[in-house]
């Protein structure tokens, strides 16, 4: 027995396809939301893709058993060696003092440019501790 495909089925198979990859909000359709876990020393998903210009809702949880925070780097300004008072004035926006088993929500307006912005974590040691993230910041529809 064969089985017919029509293209309404198949449609509909892809649109489904889209809608569960659209949810994860990390790295594949942007998104206008921002989940993020923060641990010692990574924030999961580490990678988040959204349009360029719009708001965005954040929300974190810290499962770490100390402080964190949330910080994205303005476009071309990458943290190297060190989080210092000096990569402060290159901060687009930032979440901090996020204390262990807290939730905290916010929104903020995504950047204008499409491009890749740096997120770093920048409680002393945690960026050298591996806690970077990538925002891809997309044109927006």
């Amino acid at each position: 027995m064969r089985v017919r495909k029509s293209p309404f089925t198949i449609a509909l198979v892809l649109g489904f396809a889209l809608l569960l990859t659209a949810c994860g909000g990390s790295g594949g359709a942007p998104s206008v939301s921002i989940h993020v876990t923060l641990t010692d020393f990574a924030f999961s998903p580490n990678t988040f893709t959204i349009p360029a210009g719009a708001k965005i809702s954040f929300m974190a949880v810290n499962n770490g058993a100390g402080e964190h925070s949330f910080v994205i780097m303005k476009a071309g300004h990458d943290v190297a060696g060190h989080f210092t008072s000096a990569d402060q004035a290159n901060v687009y926006w930032e979440k901090d003092h996020i204390a262990p088993g807290q939730t905290v929500s916010d929104t903020f307006t995504a950047p204008g440019d499409p491009g890749t912005y740096q997120v770093v974590c920048g409680v002393p040691g945690h960026f050298e501790a591996g806690m970077v993230a990538r925002l891809i910041v997309v044109r927006g529809k």
